[in-house]
């Protein structure tokens, strides 16, 4: 059976993306094959284009990947960039859809990395929630966080629901104006958290403990 990773942020634009990509690579590294699924995409006008990405970068590495449609890597898609909640207008979001497209990838690969919208409390029905899936899918999560000013609150607020959930994550910066983070939020991170993980440089320590048999409450257990 495949262990599913949940890759989710504190909030749009802040790099799950781009930390998906890189996880794609580190786990290859490690022996594994890695399958790809973002089961909703916004603001897609013909092709989604995070799904594509990931789709074709992880295809590198994992042939069978390519006898997946790029349909089943994302299985809903809407023009409109909102919640899916808002996107999906007066459509319905079939949760046995997206768990039999999830369950094509599962069979072809070691790992299934899958890829939220928005932040973890981005509606996808009336009371369903991002964070939902990761229950759903039984993952660990990687929680990625931004360097930009407010993201103290952000980082606090998602990390809290999370273990208020009981969920197995780690957490890490993308460090996109280190400078700019130094002097704005770093003091107070360092003096809070100690150790800090950063995306564009501690990424073989990030996948490591994704996959580790620890009950992770965050990167400090």
């Amino acid at each position: 059976m495949a262990k599913n990773i949940f890759i989710t942020a504190t909030n749009t634009d802040v790099g799950k993306t781009f930390a998906t990509l890189q996880l794609i690579k580190e786990f290859h590294k490690k022996g594994l094959k890695v399958g790809v699924f973002k089961p909703i995409e916004t603001g897609v006008e013909k092709t989604p284009k995070d799904a594509k990405i990931l789709y074709e970068t992880s295809s590198i590495y994992n042939h069978n990947l390519k006898k997946i449609s790029i349909d089943k890597i994302a299985p809903y898609r809407f023009p409109l960039p909102a919640a899916p909640y808002v996107a999906k207008g007066k459509g319905k979001i079939d949760l046995n859809e997206i768990l039999n497209a999830y369950d094509q990838i599962a069979q072809i690969s070691d790992i299934v990395l899958i890829e939220g919208a928005g932040g973890l409390m981005v509606p996808i029905e009336k009371n369903l929630f991002m964070i939902d899936l990761i229950e759903i899918f039984n993952a660990k999560t990687l929680l990625v966080t931004p360097d930009r000013l407010g993201c103290i609150n952000d980082t606090l607020l998602s990390i809290n629901i999370l273990k208020s959930r009981k969920k197995e994550f780690v957490w890490c910066i993308n460090l996109r104006d280190e400078e700019d983070f130094r002097k704005k939020s770093l003091p107070f991170y360092k003096d809070y958290f100690g150790r800090l993980l950063y995306l564009q440089y501690d990424i073989d320590k990030i996948a490591s403990l994704l996959i580790s048999d620890s009950n992770g409450n965050g990167n400090s257990s």
